[in-house]
This record gives structure tokens, C-alpha cells and sequence, in this order.
């Protein structure tokens, strides 16, 4: 089947234009022409627009709208004085209503709104270890204003150590020589940023549960266009949104703000001259229930198909243009979907069901994907073969790729039917399999961050995440990550684009097709032994026993021991009461950390001993050998 895909692609591509631009081109401009933001009209214009394209391909598209939470800027005002000399002064206003939607200013969502007022203090990185030097240092850092970098840890998780030490409020920046005048010309000269624009984003805790912080564990109201609640669509219709104390108790505590480097820059000279530098901080944030768009596309085997499917999907909400992140993704996606749409009119079908999806919501802390699948957690957890993951997935034609394992295999014959961007006459299955240290590709085991969180840490779903580097910039979260940044230095060929296409409709085909069979149980296995054993935990007893166990149950994967459910490996090893302390998360392998927010950290639950992974690991070996 794949291969007979592989030849209708070669005819569609035939027979287009060979001398016209990419069409990812066209799209990315016409798609990052207005800002995106979740909650805006700017965001649900663009759920339209991708609802259009999926329709126009042939897919049985619809728009799944949910009230949510969210968190949006109205005033701004923030100063720096020495003394009574002022530094600058910053205001901004932002009108969550407008139409046509303007570009969003510089400030964090889940900010709390107020006014704070302290000396600043530099706090390094924001980390642990930082504030606890400033503390071993004799600092005092009530009442003080934090002034973290960027990097180390999601955003987040300084805001909440700058609240947990003391501090009346947080600001943070990225360094110059990250991405910006340090690193090379700065925007619109080249592609690193200027001073004056900033990291935009979320702090709302991704380490207890993403999504509508109102609705942890279950889905947040279904709406009709209106924005009226429509019957039938939480998940639990017993348990009412949290409100009140239950509520704030989820969210930060204090303001915080991101800026630029050259305020930071200004502070931080006063400071190393011995001055004392006081922030003046004011916040009115919006935080009210909007409507969110989940855009989801399916092409079926048959049209009563009731049976397993697998699904790809990005974000389409942006914190202004977002070219990159992620209108790479939905660009991407959306040529996937026009593809496998032709073959479909053509007369090709999947052996099992295809979806697409187009998350609202994402950088407002995973809402849209989330929502969607604790309201479809029934479903996902029998019938969901995988969910393949694509954000800001293109600066370049370098190809990345990072999952679950057990799904190498689907990945190199994906990977065999699609031509190198970067090597001649090579495929990009050659291509991975070269980029490996030991020649066999090891995919690393992705913690948080971005929409598959919902699928692997919660449903217990394989997942894989991909993208195309090599060219970089100052763009991320910023005002200039749009069309013009992404033509003139990121892909401005666009040939990343079209090969990122390519890769979510080999990834989604070869899954389709092999059905339950693309899931390798014992090499999955196999695999978590592996990266268990390179954990570098001073547990060393603790690690053999769940290495042990691991290959036990590797050997009756192998065997054929566990039978029709070994696809459903991941969920066998989650805990249904979920991990201590965070119970929306139930791997209890590998989770995103306490105090990272982003990277993974194997064996979250090993301080609290071993025999509860071991004792899950052999239960779901025992469960299926049983007589």
C-alpha cells in the first residue's frame, strides 16, 4: 500500500508546475498575514482558513469549539528608575476584541494582574541553584523584583521560584548572545533579535496538568458559535470548572513580564555599578472563558469506518504571526492533507483511518490539543495507533525526530519513500540511519512542551515528534516571526516545508496501513531498558530491578506473549492513579521535571522507591500470560 502511494505522489507532483514557487509559500503568507492569538478574532479566522483548505482537499472536516480559560493582556505599564532618574518606560494596551486583530504586546499569559514595585535583583538563570546562592550570599530577596534569563527550564518555573523565595515580581529576558546583536545583524537586517522585542509566553504550570487550568483531568464546555455551552460535552458533567481559591491556587502568584535585552541590559549596567535599580510593574490581564478551535480532518477507509485511526496534528494559535511557530507546522500539515486529499479523490484508501488536527489554544499552555483529548480519552485509548507531532518544525532541511519507541520501523518506511533534501541520490531513511552514532537511530523521549503531551503522558498513546533545522534566528515567541523571516532566512527555499509534507503523510500512511502492527511492543521495550540504564541514577540497585523487569517483559513481547494489546504497551505501563503529587500524568517512566517544565526526567517516582514501576511492569507481563 505504501508503495502504491508512493507512486499516485509521484504522479500528483508530475503533473504540477515544476517553475512555480512552492506552494507552502503562498500559504505561509496568506496564513501569517494577521496575528493568531488563542481567543482572538485573529485565531478563529485562521481556524476557518485551515477548515477551507482541508475541505477543498476532500477531507470530512469539522470545527470542534470549546470555552476555555484563557489569559490575555489588557494594560501594561512598567518602569525602571535610579533614584529619581527614570531609564525608560514602557506602556501598552491591547484590545482582546479588535478586528482586524492587532499584534500582541510583550507580557506572559497567567500573569497575575497588580502592581508590585522592588528593587531588582539578578538572578542568573532563574534556576534553584541561583536563588539559593543569592540566599547562601546573605540577599534579602523580599519584596525584591527577579531578573532571570531566559533558558535552563520553561518559563514557568522561574515565575514560581521567584514567588516561592520571596519576590514581589519577575522579569525575564534572553541574552544578547543567544539570539540576539551578539550572535550577528538583528532583524530586519538579519535574523537575530533586536532590543527591543522579547520572548513572549506562557507560565502556567505544565509539570501538574496542561490545559484550561478550570478543567484539570476532564474537557471544558462545548460552545456553539454563539458561545453558548452546548449538553453533553465535558467529560464530566458532575464536576463544575474550578472557581474561587480552587482556582487561584492553580495559577501564578505574582507579576511577571518579559523584555527586551536592551532594558535588561540598562538595569544590569546600574546594577554592576553599584546602583540600586527599582521596577515599577503594573498588569491588567483578562482572564475569562473564550472560544477555542480544534480544526480536525478525517479520511476514512470506508464511511462507516468505526475502528483504529492515527492522527497528526499542530498548533495554529501563535503569540503574534508565528511563521514558524507554528505556522510551519499547520503549513506543513496542510500540504500533507492536500496530498493524501488528491490520492483520496483518486481512489487510494488507507487501511485505517487518517486524521489531521489544528490545535487551538497551544501556547496558552496546551489548551486546545489537551481539551480535545480528555473529551475523546475513551476512543483515543482504544482506537488511537499514534499521534504524530509537528511544531515549529521547519528552520531548514536538517530533519530531527524524536517518540516513543517502537515506532522506528514505521519511521524508516516512511523515511525510504521520500528523497534527501541535503544528500543526492539518497533517501531520508539513509540519511537517519548515517546521522546515528552506532548506526541504529535511538529516538529521544520527549517530556513537554507541546501537543502531544496530552496523547503520551496522560492516554498512554506512541508518539512522534518531528522537525527540519539548521538555519536559526532570534524569532521565537517574537514580533518578527513571520512570513518575511521565514523567506529570507529560515527556508527560503521552502523546500523544508515541502519535505516536512512529505514526512507527516509517509509517518501518517505507513502507521494507516500497518495498523496495530506498527507498534513493535519488544522494541519498545527493548529501548526504555536501554535509556533506563543511561539514566546516570546514583540508584543503581534500583535501576537493575526495573531493567530486569523491562527485559522480562521485552522477552514476552518477542514471544508473542502479550498477545492482540501489545500495541497498548504504553498504556500498560501508566499508572492509573498517576504519579505522587501530579496525578493528571501517569508514564511512570520518563515525565517532564518538577523543576524543567520542558525536558524529560526518567523514573520521575524512583525516590519514592522502585517496586511500584517494577510491580506495574510485571503486572502487565503477567496480565497477558495468564492462562
Amino acid at each position: 500500500m505504501i508503495a502504491l502511494m508512493t507512486i499516485l505522489l509521484a504522479l500528483v507532483l508530475a503533473l504540477a508546475p515544476q517553475d512555480a514557487a512552492p506552494p507552502s509559500r503562498a500559504l505561509s503568507m496568506d496564513l501569517c498575514s494577521a496575528p493568531r492569538l488563542a481567543g482572538t478574532a485573529g485565531s478563529e479566522r485562521a481556524a476557518r482558513w485551515v477548515a477551507a483548505k482541508l475541505t477543498a482537499a476532500g477531507w470530512d472536516t469539522g470545527i470542534e469549539t470549546r470555552g476555555v480559560l484563557l489569559s490575555l493582556p489588557k494594560s501594561i505599564d512598567f518602569s525602571a528608575t535610579v533614584g529619581d532618574v527614570e531609564l525608560f518606560r514602557r506602556r501598552d494596551r491591547f484590545d482582546a476584541n479588535a478586528v482586524p486583530p492587532g499584534d500582541v504586546p510583550l507580557y506572559h499569559a497567567w500573569a497575575k494582574s497588580g502592581s508590585a514595585e522592588g528593587l531588582v535583583v539578578d538572578v542568573g538563570g532563574g534556576l534553584r541553584a541561583d536563588f539559593d546562592a543569592l540566599v547562601a550570599a546573605g540577599v534579602d530577596l523580599e519584596g525584591t523584583v527577579a531578573l532571570a534569563r531566559y533558558g535552563g527550564a520553561y518559563r514557568g518555573v522561574k515565575v514560581a521560584l521567584a514567588t516561592e523565595y520571596g519576590c514581589s515580581a519577575c522579569l525575564i529576558f534572553s541574552s544578547s548572545d543567544e539570539d540576539g546583536p551578539q550572535r550577528g545583524e538583528t532583524w530586519p537586517k538579519g535574523p537575530w533579535k533586536p532590543g527591543y522585542d522579547a520572548q513572549r509566553g506562557s507560565i502556567l504550570s505544565l509539570t501538574t496538568a496542561p490545559g484550561d487550568p478550570s478543567t484539570p483531568g476532564f474537557a471544558s464546555p462545548l460552545w456553539n458559535i454563539e458561545g453558548a455551552a452546548l449538553p453533553g460535552g465535558n467529560e464530566a458533567p458532575d464536576t463544575p470548572p474550578l472557581v474561587g481559591a480552587d482556582l487561584e491556587e492553580r495559577l501564578p502568584q505574582i507579576p511577571s513580564l518579559p523584555i527586551g535585552a536592551s532594558h535588561a541590559g540598562a538595569i544590569i549596567e546600574r546594577i554592576q555599578a553599584g546602583e540600586q535599580v527599582t521596577v515599577r510593574l503594573s498588569l491588567e490581564m483578562q482572564v475569562e472563558r473564550r472560544a477555542l478551535f480544534n480544526v480536525v480532518g478525517s479520511l476514512k477507509p470506508t464511511p462507516d469506518w468505526s475502528g483504529d485511526f492515527v492522527i497528526a496534528g499542530t498548533h495554529r494559535d501563535a503569540w503574534v504571526r508565528g511563521a514558524q511557530d507554528s505556522g510551519s507546522g499547520v503549513v506543513s500539515l496542510v500540504r500533507a492533507a492536500q496530498t493524501m486529499g488528491a490520492l483520496y479523490q483518486s481512489g487510494w484508501r488507507p487501511q485505517n483511518e487518517i486524521r489531521v488536527a489544528f490545535w487551538d489554544g497551544e501556547e496558552s499552555g496546551l489548551m486546545g490539543s489537551t481539551e480535545w483529548g480528555e473529551a475523546h480519552a475513551d476512543e483515543i485509548r482504544t482506537h488511537c495507533l499514534a499521534y504524530v507531532n509537528g511544531d515549529a518544525c521547519v528552520s531548514g532541511t536538517d530533519f530531527r525526530i524524536s517518540g516513543t519507541p517502537g515506532l522506528e520501523g514505521a519511521i524508516e518506511r516512511a523515511l525510504a519513500q521520500i528523497a534527501s533534501p541535503n544528500t543526492a541520490e539518497a533517501t531520508m531513511a539513509e540519511d537517519w540511519f548515517a546521522s546515528a552514532n552506532d548506526g541504529k537511530p535511538h529516538l529521544g523521549l520527549p517530556g513537554s512542551g507541546s501537543d502531544y503531551t496530552v496523547f503520551l503522558h496522560h492516554l498512554g498513546i506512541p508518539i512522534l515528534d518531528f522537525g527540519f533545522g539548521g538555519n536559526a534566528g532570534g524569532q521565537y515567541h517574537t514580533a518578527f516571526d513571520d512570513f518575511a523571516q521565514m523567506d529570507r532566512f529560515l527556508d527560503p527555499t521552502w523546500l523544508g516545508h515541502e519535505k516536512a509534507g512529505e514526512v507527516f503523510a509517509g509517518l501518517l500512511s505507513a502507521i494507516a496501513d500497518a495498523g496495530r502492527g506498527s507498534m513493535d511492543a519488544a522494541l519498545a521495550v527493548r529501548e526504555l531498558s536501554r535509556a533506563m540504564s543511561l539514566s546516570g541514577s546514583s540508584d543503581t540497585a534500583a535501576i537493575m530491578e526495573i531493567c530486569t523487569a523491562l527485559d522480562l517483559l521485552a522477552l514476552s513481547a518477542a514471544d508473542g506473549a502479550l498477545g492482540e494489546d501489545a500495541p497498548l504497551i504504553y498504556q500498560r505501563l501508566a499508572a492509573p492513579e498517576g504519579l505522587p503529587g501530579r496525578p493528571w500524568y501517569r508514564n511512570l517512566l520518563w515525565a517532564p521535571g518538577q523543576e524543567t517544565g520542558y525536558a524529560a526526567v526518567l523514573l520521575p517516582t524512583l525516590s519514592d522507591g522502585a517496586s511500584a514501576i517494577v510491580d506495574t511492569i510485571l503486572a502487565s507481563k503477567e496480565a497477558e500470560e495468564r492462562p
